[in-house]
């Protein structure tokens, strides 16, 4: 009897081992990732005075086109002498800028500061469509001496993290205008928002 108990143990542990023999295994890379990003974003739009219809001319004096960043209207002034905002495609019309801030850590009722860089007689230069977005409107020829001065509140109210405020201006049309001035343009310029957060 213990010969047989023997027998089945040595047989027992034979098949422990052979199983053992065929165990599998496999492996893979695992991956971590992570990011970083400022604790503020702002995001603007283009500020567009639109496109304007303006005579041939050397005398008269400017035309000013004040574009009201609360009601987004635009009023001409100055010299208005046949001077008209064209309609000939929707994307000529004028839109004030619309910036938007996000992900701030700040309490809500905070108080961000609003500053444009360099906003005053900002000079143009001559764009094509697919800078300005005025379909079908190619570039002047020669650039015409336009300056806009851009204004934006000195301040927006963080609620949930966000605020969002607008940016309008006036637009000056020099007094002389030839045919190789018609056609469109772009300036540019850096907006830049601030805000205490209450972290030390």
């Amino acid at each position: 009897m213990k010969n047989i108990i023997k027998i089945i143990a040595i047989a027992a542990s034979s098949l422990l081992i052979a199983t053992a023999a065929w165990a599998e295994q496999a492996s893979d890379t695992v991956d971590a990732t992570a990011g970083l990003q400022p604790a503020l974003e702002l995001s603007c739009t283009d500020v567009s005075f639109g496109v304007w219809r303006v005579p041939l001319r050397d005398s008269g004096g400017t035309t000013t086109i004040t574009l009201d960043r609360d009601n987004d209207t635009v009023t001409p002034g100055g010299n208005t002498t046949r001077v008209a905002q064209s309609t000939s495609d929707v994307s000529w019309s004028h839109s004030r800028g619309v910036c938007t801030l996000s992900g701030s850590t700040a309490a809500d009722d905070t108080s961000a500061t609003i500053s444009i860089q360099d906003s005053t007689d900002m000079a143009f230069g001559a764009a094509d469509s697919t800078a300005t977005g005025y379909t079908g409107l190619d570039a002047a020829t020669a650039a015409a001496t336009l300056t806009a001065t851009l204004n934006a509140p000195e301040s927006a109210t963080i609620t949930s993290g966000a605020a969002t405020f607008y940016v309008g201006g006036l637009l000056t049309i020099p007094q002389t205008i030839v045919a190789d001035n018609y056609g469109g343009y772009k300036t540019s310029t850096s907006a830049t928002v601030s805000a205490d957060d209450g972290v030390e």
